[in-house]
């Protein structure tokens, strides 16, 4: 376990300095100085991570008091800092991918569980699906853009409930709502040939499927099984017309040396007129797991690439373990909305930072998780040298124990 010497960090990374550098607008030095401290802390500390945390070990960083007020009172726009966010990662989708690429808008929601909170703003009960039940919790509806080696955390917006949007004199938005201001705003990359949006059973829905395609998007979902076809003109629901299906008869599908069992229906799917459905069975050994029900609005892609393609969706899985095991998406004791929504930001900001980073190190780096050793091995070197200097210069130990804040 790091000791808490090793933990300290003495400056910020210049690349992380000049990347919030290009995001900022309209913030004072104080402010500035705030957003990096925080952020610096959230990507290197180990462990749980805590503004209290962030005050005691990013050795710039101020009290943690002024830390809590900077995002609770302190008048910065935050909606004007996310938009920078996005016009920042528009201008490096257009660098970083490739020609006629293909890309993907993942849209999901995950909970952050906060069980014991009672004056905390803006908690309800939501459905858990890691837990599998309901928690007192924020849920947090996110997007995720995937394209080619690309996998980045794009918008995020807490969801509230009609009473919390009440008390807190917001206007009321829907899971669905909010998912589909997510594709109405986002911009197509120029070297993108194709969107596809995808959905897991939840979002798919009449609304996104008509959101996407005014896009000029298609979407690719799964479905319930309580969700109607019409084969031979017979309308009935899927999981009732998957009753009469032998999996062993059916087309075989391998991708990335998992093999499936493949039924394919072309025709209406719900309300909507034309679509392609899947009705999938994952083969386990001898036997054939539970069926997976997918959709695709674009009919022309073969069996195998709609499934390849829906697999995309799990990109957003990833980048949730990372926001919370590594940057404390989850772990914030700030009270208010405000400060909620503009913690959310600071983690946004970091995991955007960390993915375009191992963009430009493909060759060394991965995944997030590498980038995040590779930036804590910078800060560790730039501790190493500072001590080092001063030691050489004949600095008293009590001196650079003071300015490690560890004289105590």
């Amino acid at each position: 376990m790091p000791n808490k010497f090793t933990n300290h960090i003495i400056s910020i990374n210049d690349e992380l300095y000049n990347y919030l550098n290009d995001v900022n607008y309209g913030m004072n030095k104080p402010q500035f100085h705030h957003l990096t401290t925080i952020i610096d802390g959230l990507i290197n500390l180990d462990g749980t991570k805590s503004l209290l945390k962030v005050s005691e070990h990013i050795l710039t960083a101020k009290s943690s008091s002024s830390i809590y007020r900077f995002l609770s009172h302190s008048k910065w726009d935050d909606s004007l800092i996310d938009r920078n966010r996005i016009n920042y990662l528009n201008l490096h989708f257009n660098k970083l991918i490739k020609p006629k690429s293909v890309g993907f808008l993942v849209i999901d929601d995950t909970v952050n569980p906060k069980t014991q909170a009672k004056k905390m703003q803006g908690l309800s009960y939501n459905h858990c699906h890691t837990e599998g039940k309901t928690l007192w919790s924020h849920c947090v509806v996110t997007s995720n853009f995937v394209a080619g080696d690309m996998s980045i955390p794009l918008n995020y917006k807490p969801y509230l409930n009609e009473e919390n949007c009440k008390k807190h004199n917001k206007t009321f938005m829907g899971k669905t709502d909010i998912a589909l201001d997510f594709i109405s705003s986002f911009e197509k990359p120029t070297n993108c040939d194709k969107i596809y949006c995808l959905v897991d059973s939840w979002y798919t829905s009449e609304k996104l499927i008509e959101g996407s395609l005014l896009k000029g998007f298609n979407l690719i979902g799964a479905l319930k099984s309580n969700r109607k076809i019409s084969p031979l003109g017979i309308t009935m629901q899927i999981k009732e017309f998957a009753k009469y299906i032998n999996p062993a008869t059916l087309d075989v599908v391998t991708i990335e040396g998992t093999e499936y069992r493949v039924y394919r229906y072309e025709g209406k799917v719900s309300k909507f007129e034309n679509a392609t459905a899947l009705i999938c069975y994952e083969v386990d050994g001898d036997t054939f797991k539970d069926p997976v029900y997918l959709m695709s609005t674009d009919v022309e892609l073969s069996n195998e690439t709609i499934i390849k393609y829906y697999l995309k969706r799990w990109s957003i899985e990833t980048n949730y373990k990372y926001l919370k095991t590594h940057l404390g998406f989850d772990q914030y004791k700030v009270q208010g909305i405000l400060s909620i929504e503009r913690y959310f930001l600071l983690t946004f900001l970091a995991i955007n930072f960390l993915e375009i980073y191992r963009l430009h190190h493909l060759k060394e780096l991965q995944t997030i998780g590498d980038t995040i050793k590779s930036v804590k091995s910078l800060a560790a070197k730039e501790l190493v040298h500072f001590i080092y200097e001063q030691a050489k210069n004949n600095v008293p130990i009590e001196l650079i124990l003071d300015e490690l804040k560890l004289a105590s």
